[in-house]
């Protein structure tokens, strides 16, 4: 009985220690937003200095009036590949910097929502300050009296 209770926790402790450490290699592995940039920049380059290459290659072996074995042009499939894998990187560079632009909008959107939000705050505080300086001074002109909303509920 308990050397079951065991395994099973062991099992249990096991997979939860497996699940975190994997969480945590993932988070280390992830690159933050600038290194995301350098990165990309630098495929950017690399891609199209491979077109260029693949390009100057395939125009040097059409043009020149000798072959020579040393120029290997990209052929047609991997020209393509090549081109697609840079428009991919293209579309991500763009979309990264579409989401900074709403994470700064969102931001701003936050920044006036919080400040009109104490300013409304401040004016409610100050109302209630007047409210209840009225009421005292209301309390004091009556008096003895009751307060006229007292006498009514009374009847």
């Amino acid at each position: 009985m308990w050397g079951k209770i065991v395994c099973l926790c062991t099992g249990v402790m096991g997979v939860c220690c497996t699940a975190l450490l994997v969480a945590v290699v993932a988070r280390k592995l992830e690159f933050n937003k600038a290194e995301k940039h350098v990165h990309n920049f630098m495929m950017d380059i690399h891609y199209a200095k491979e077109v260029e290459w693949g390009l100057l290659c395939t125009f040097r072996l059409f043009c020149s009036p000798r072959r020579t074995p040393q120029l290997r042009p990209l052929p047609p499939p991997r020209f393509r590949q090549v081109r697609l894998k840079h428009r991919k990187l293209r579309e991500q560079v763009n979309s990264m910097v579409d989401i900074s632009k709403m994470h700064m909008i969102l931001c701003d959107l936050q920044l006036g929502l919080s400040s009109s939000h104490r300013a409304l705050e401040k004016r409610i505080d100050a109302l209630a300050g007047k409210l209840d300086v009225l009421t005292e001074l209301l309390g004091t002109a009556l008096g003895p009296q009751q307060l006229p909303e007292a006498s009514q509920e009374a009847t």
